[in-house]
């Protein structure tokens, strides 16, 4: 009796693997790449509040007030009305009313963390927890006098 050998079919395999894994890999968008070009503010809201009375007390409004936004980026770098233009070399401009800074960003993790990383070596951290062609969504913890996390929607 003889046997047929199997290495064959292993090889076959490995490059049907192979050929596969470069397919998606040529077509399918990762983080690094959706996220590159051009993103508008368009609002700032709360994802959860601590009391009862701090959920009444927003019902009315869901969008946190400039002044309280004031008050967050002395401590945080908080980014109002801007449009970040997010380019394939890591740099991110931040272009604001009368003002324009540039910065490096990376997507750490399993790209679900986008770090901010300023000139004066300050460092953000933002949970990337939506990103579409047209949406993307970030969000972060404050430990100041506003509770909760909240959550920057930006569109292109």
């Amino acid at each position: 009796m003889k046997i047929k050998p199997v290495w064959p079919v292993y090889a076959l395999l490995i490059l049907v693997t192979l050929v596969g894994f470069a397919w998606v890999k040529k077509h399918v968008s990762g983080p690094e790449q959706m996220i590159v070009g051009t993103w508008r503010e368009l609002s700032w809201e709360y994802e959860r509040v601590n009391t009862p009375a701090d959920k009444q007390r927003l019902n009315d409004r869901d969008t946190i007030a400039q002044s309280v936004k004031d008050q967050l980026g002395k401590h945080l770098m908080i980014h109002s009305a801007e449009t970040w233009k997010f380019h394939p070399d890591g740099t991110l401009t931040l272009e604001g009313p009368g003002d324009v800074k540039i910065i490096r960003w990376k997507l750490k993790g399993r790209g679900h963390i986008l770090e901010l990383e300023h000139r004066d070596h300050t460092v953000e951290h933002y949970n990337l927890t939506a990103l579409t062609n047209e949406q993307m969504i970030l969000n972060f913890d404050s430990d100041m006098q506003v509770k909760g996390i909240a959550k920057l929607t930006f569109h292109r």
